[in-house]
């Protein structure tokens, strides 16, 4: 195990070097790769339409499963059976790149949404979302 020197009293450039390399490491035990598309709405008086923008590059994250914690899940009804939506956590280094409203389809087809943007807090990235799909899926 890895020796981390003690962070001197006040010295938040120390601190956040070693909270950066802590997030690094997190993410390297379960990493996900994701490419995000970012979307735009247009309004106009008939109605609104997303528009969606060229992928991001891809980014190395992790998914942290929010529904588990909470112990339910959602259901909406499709037209033909139910949906699950399942809420997640996307944390990505402090240099990731994530906007509301973007979203990934996974290699199995799953589409994931950006909810929610959390403060920069300069160690990580953290972004609120949903995963949908008909049934549970173990995380990849």
């Amino acid at each position: 195990m890895p020796v981390i020197p003690p962070v001197p009293v006040g010295s938040s450039a120390a601190e956040l070097a070693v909270n950066r390399l802590n997030t690094n490491a997190f993410i390297a035990g379960n990493p996900a790769q994701v490419t995000l598309i970012p979307r735009v709405m247009h309004r106009s008086g008939s109605g609104s339409r997303w528009e969606e923008k060229d992928p991001r590059p891809l980014q190395i994250g992790r998914l942290i499963d929010q529904t588990a914690i909470r112990g339910a899940t959602s259901r909406e009804r499709g037209d033909d059976l139910h949906q699950r939506k399942e809420e997640f956590q996307l944390l990505l280094p402090y240099d990731g790149v994530v906007e509301m409203h973007d979203f990934w389809v996974d290699a199995d087809g799953v589409r994931w949404e950006v909810t929610g943007i959390l403060p920069s807090n300069g160690y990580e990235r953290r972004a609120g979302v949903i995963r949908f799909g008909q049934e549970r899926q173990p995380i990849p």
